[in-house]
């Protein structure tokens, strides 16, 4: 799971810098998921990242920022369960 939003800084990113465990409230089924967050940084998964993002929810094309902003200046995290792909973590 990716969370990005609009270009700026965000708090819940710098959080996640701090912190990378996080709960997902997910509604249906409901239920809370432990997941952990990595921050996407290399420019050409963020660029990919924004295309599909867009391509699925046009209301991110339809703001006042540009691809390149988008993919420079947006807060990106993929979300994955503990122990799935992170490094040194065995749960």
């Amino acid at each position: 799971m990716v969370v990005t939003g609009t270009p700026g800084a965000r708090d819940w990113l710098a959080n996640l810098r701090e912190n990378h465990e996080a709960v997902v409230h997910l509604r249906n089924p409901a239920r809370d998921l432990a997941v952990m967050g990595e921050e996407v940084t290399d420019g050409s998964s963020r660029r990919r990242i924004v295309t599909e993002a867009w391509r699925l929810q046009p209301w991110y094309a339809e703001q006042g920022y540009s691809m390149d902003d988008w993919v420079q200046d947006s807060p990106m995290v993929v979300l994955t369960p503990p122990g799935y792909g992170h490094e040194g973590d065995t749960t």
